[in-house]
């Protein structure tokens, strides 16, 4: 078990390519966090660093409070997106595989393969060998071989990306019991946004190599810490409508070009946040209020698309050249192709900064 230091953390490859850029945050002990981001933002290259296959440029890697940046060994266990066995060997000799190679006592290694086989239930695969087993085993094979070591640290890198649908929700679910009973220190990294809000405590969102926002799921949906937080989280993400902030006749309206949001009670606090006039309206599609009707006040614009999903719908609604995303229920009754009316609830609205793309409310 370990807590971890990430202090200032930069990884410059070849002089010029900055993979990680001035990363700080901390991992508790016996937590579950996750790294996020789209491909080469650089989440697995701080992961490696924690691992020691990367050296930072600049920056040091605390276990505790101990430096380990220039150790080598950290006592640290990975799990990889391909699960690395060995297809001659039978599943038990699989997992007993790192024990036998530290030469551990072979009573030790009965009981230590039997206790994780029983934790993450393959105890009928064992006499197996890899190829006679489906990808989800194999998988939570790969994972039996990094929890019989016993390391201070899980590092689990992409591990459910190959599998499929079905096998992936049921690796979740064994995953975040495994890690409860464990109570051990586990860091994921991951591109699925689904994958990071249904198993981690915290997420440290990247994108160009940068730390974005650290926080819980919840805080990370509702209070994105600017644009790109905002439309990569959320499934569709946020809506993002670009404004000028303007005023007339003793009032504040963001406008869009298309139509215009009133601000006025939140004018003062806009302008002591904001750069410029340049502003960012944001708003989640199920924050969305629609109807077919007009309703005075509300924006009218026209129903593009209808996605049914279960107990809801998703539309796309067109305002001239804009375009707003949706969710609503069943029976709220629009028709593609015909005129409907919006709006978006004071409560739910966000705002940043085009300039800075950080959010100011």
């Amino acid at each position: 078990m370990a807590r971890i230091y990430l202090d200032h953390l930069t990884k410059i490859f070849d002089g010029k390519v900055e993979a990680v850029v001035d990363l700080t945050m901390e991992i508790p002990d016996k937590s579950f966090i996750s790294l996020l981001g789209p491909s080469g933002c650089g989440k697995t290259t701080t992961m490696r660093m924690i691992a020691g296959l990367e050296t930072p440029t600049k920056g040091r890697v605390y276990f505790d409070d101990l430096d380990v940046t220039d150790m080598e060994k950290r006592d640290v266990a990975m799990v990889f997106q391909f699960p690395v066995l060995y297809p001659a060997l039978t599943i038990f000799d699989n997992i007993a595989f790192p024990l036998k190679a530290k030469r551990v006592p072979k009573d030790e290694i009965k009981r230590r393969v039997k206790e994780v086989a029983e934790l993450l239930k393959i105890e009928h695969i064992l006499n197996k060998k890899p190829k006679d087993v489906d990808a989800g085993s194999r998988q939570m094979v790969s994972l039996a071989k990094c929890l019989v070591r016993r390391p201070k640290v899980y590092l689990l890198d992409e591990p459910l990306t190959n599998l499929d649908p079905k096998s992936r929700v049921e690796m979740r679910s064994e995953l975040k019991r495994i890690q409860t009973e464990l109570g051990q220190t586990m860091i994921y990294v991951t591109h699925d946004q689904t994958e990071s809000m249904t198993l981690a405590e915290k997420i440290g969102v990247m994108n160009k190599g940068r730390l974005l926002q650290y926080d819980t799921p919840k805080r990370i949906y509702d209070d994105p810490a600017n644009s790109f937080v905002a439309w990569f989280i959320g499934n569709p993400g946020m809506n993002l409508i670009d404004c000028t902030l303007s005023e007339e006749d003793g009032r504040a309206y963001l406008d869009s070009g298309v139509f215009r949001y009133d601000l006025t009670d939140l004018l003062e606090m806009v302008k002591e946040r904001a750069s410029s006039n340049e502003l960012i309206l944001g708003i989640r599609p199920e924050y969305v209020e629609v109807s077919s009707r007009k309703t005075p006040g509300w924006i009218m614009g026209k129903c593009l698309m209808i996605e049914p999903m279960g107990n809801r719908q998703n539309l796309m609604i067109e305002v001239d050249d804009k375009k707003i995303r949706a969710k609503v229920p069943l029976n709220v009754k629009v028709e593609r192709g015909e005129p409907l009316w919006f709006t978006f609830p004071r409560k739910w609205i966000r705002i940043f900064d085009k300039k800075t793309t950080e959010k100011i409310i």
